[in-house]
């Protein structure tokens, strides 16, 4: 039988589920599913995103737009390689905004909520600062 002979990169490891910045991701993830589930009830997120209301789009984008903060962070906080480390970071600030905008678009287009949407987008903004400290750390330690 033959060993496998796996690479052992030399970059400093931390646990990624113990980061402020990743459990802020998953907070917000948590939370834009509630405020989502409150605003459009029990409508699945395939059939917000086949619906042709602006309510439903908006709310489709937001849940998956917060879905993916957290991995994003992981991709960047364990790869050996740069550029996947910049490319992350880059990636999670262009979501950091968008989740901005479908909030806004969320308040302008839906009546209800409007109060669950404001905590929301301080909670998003909060996310941008923790994710800016970051990021530096992040692109220093390779």
């Amino acid at each position: 039988m033959m060993k496998k002979n796996y690479t052992r990169y030399s970059y400093r490891r931390r646990n990624v589920t113990k980061l402020p910045v990743y459990k802020k991701a998953l907070y917000i993830f948590k939370l834009s599913r509630q405020i989502v589930e409150y605003l459009r009830g029990d409508k699945s997120v395939l059939a917000m995103y086949n619906s042709e209301h602006a309510c439903d789009q908006f709310s489709d984008k937001l849940v998956m737009a917060s879905l993916g903060l957290a991995p994003k962070i992981a991709m960047a906080e364990t790869s050996p390689d740069l550029s996947i480390k910049m490319a992350s970071v880059s990636s999670l600030q262009h979501t950091t905004s968008a989740l901005l905008h479908y909030c806004e678009n969320l308040e302008i287009s839906h009546g209800q909520g409007k109060e669950f949407l404001h905590l929301l987008r301080k909670e998003v903004k909060k996310f941008g600062h923790l994710q800016s400290k970051w990021a530096l750390s992040v692109c220093h330690s390779n």
